[in-house]
């Protein structure tokens, strides 16, 4: 069965405690033998002091393949950890989708582009919590994070926004160039792609900037990149600016 997992407790001022659990909770199904993980994601959302994050809001998420008999040990554990390594004033919310067992993923995923790009109340985030296929639990504070945590999921169901933690890193070396073929094969990257996403062929050449960030696009773990003013290399891994759109 798949699953996917979204948790929101970003007013924690830079969200950082959120990555981390996120990561936690991925490992832990692993080594519990409950499931595999993919890689958690950032996701951006609408910033608004309402939702206590004037300029940053994230919620974090990934996708799980289950027995379904580990499903109440995955919620129950989330909701400890989260507990756990959340503060009150986190706000913390979870919500864990299966969109198998949906009437309608798309009005997820509808839901997901408002919070996106607008104001949500919690009223709306409480109705969606209803439909079927979806399990959603306030736990810290208000649980006002539950409106992230639901945008998160439906964010990484799209296969097409989300931002991964870490900064990629092939050399030591300052402007270290790259084959497309040497980064997919070194590093978890499974695809290149101009910023008109367009795929760059393996043997293309790529300048691997200072913060080189993957981000997911076709459901794939992808690194974007621009054109340079010269031969070779061709192309510049993308800017963070560039990149706000995931």
């Amino acid at each position: 069965m798949k699953i996917y997992v979204a948790l929101d407790d970003s007013r924690q001022l830079d969200g950082g405690k959120a990555g981390e659990t996120a990561s936690i909770l991925t490992r832990v199904i692993e080594e519990k033998g409950w499931g595999r993980c993919s890689i958690p994601s950032r996701h951006r959302l609408y910033p608004h002091p309402a939702t206590g994050c004037k300029k940053h809001n994230t919620a974090r998420s990934f996708s799980a393949d289950i027995e379904a008999q580990y499903l109440d040990c995955i919620i129950t554990y989330a909701c400890e950890l989260i507990k756990a390594t959340g503060t009150p004033d986190s706000n913390a919310g979870l919500a864990v989708a299966i969109p198998e067992l949906m009437e309608n993923v798309q009005e997820l995923i509808d839901y997901a582009g408002r919070v996106k790009e607008g104001l949500v109340d919690k009223a709306e985030a409480l109705a969606m919590a209803r439909k079927p296929g979806l399990y959603v639990l306030e736990l810290n504070g208000s649980g006002q994070g539950i409106i992230g945590a639901l945008a998160g999921v439906g964010l990484r169901i799209t296969g097409n926004d989300g931002q991964f933690r870490g900064k990629l890193q092939l050399s030591k070396e300052v402007d270290y160039v790259a084959t497309v073929r040497e980064i997919i094969d070194k590093t978890y990257v499974e695809q290149v792609k101009n910023m008109g996403f367009e795929n760059i062929s393996d043997d293309e050449t790529v300048r691997m900037g200072e913060k080189v960030k993957v981000v997911l696009l076709d459901d794939k773990y992808t690194l974007m990149v621009f054109p340079t003013e010269i031969e070779e290399p061709k192309w510049q891994t993308s800017t963070t600016t560039m990149l706000r759109m995931f």
